[in-house]
């Protein structure tokens, strides 16, 4: 059975969606999605291939934290404003979230909540070599 996306038109085998892995954790984490997520992700399709279901999984992840961060009404809100202001502007598809980012800022005034990752306990404000090192060593240890 073949299944048509409304969103990014994209035709794909059920029997597929069912054995790859990535697309069963996506449908997994389908009751957290805001509704103009689909939309959104949509934006990140080249013309020529469709999303594979590891980005999209991945995309959809990156987009629940920052719902969690700023408010997922308000995520939700500032995608829908991106798929309008982007779709068929042409200017290719989206490398990441930061135009969600502008867009989230410029609707609530707010700054973009800093990861704990660069949170240092010295007050000079880390290189991005010295977090890169220090991930790199974290990892060594685990």
């Amino acid at each position: 059975m073949m299944l048509h996306c409304p969103c990014c038109h994209a035709h794909f085998s059920i029997d597929a969606v069912i054995q790859d892995e990535e697309a069963r954790r996506l449908l997994g984490m389908k009751a957290d999605f805001p509704p103009s997520l689909f939309g959104y992700l949509s934006l990140f399709r080249s013309e020529k291939r469709a999303l594979a279901w590891d980005r999209m999984a991945r995309l959809t992840g990156e987009v629940l934290e920052l719902g969690q961060a700023w408010g997922m009404e308000q995520v939700d809100t500032a995608m829908a404003e991106t798929v309008e202001a982007l779709r068929g502007k042409g200017k290719g598809p989206l490398k990441n979230h930061n135009y969600l980012k502008r867009v989230i800022e410029c609707r609530g005034g707010v700054t973009p909540p800093v990861p704990k990752s660069c949170v240092s306990t010295n007050h000079s404000a880390p290189s991005k070599t010295a977090g890169a090192i220090g991930r790199l060593e974290q990892w060594k240890k685990s």
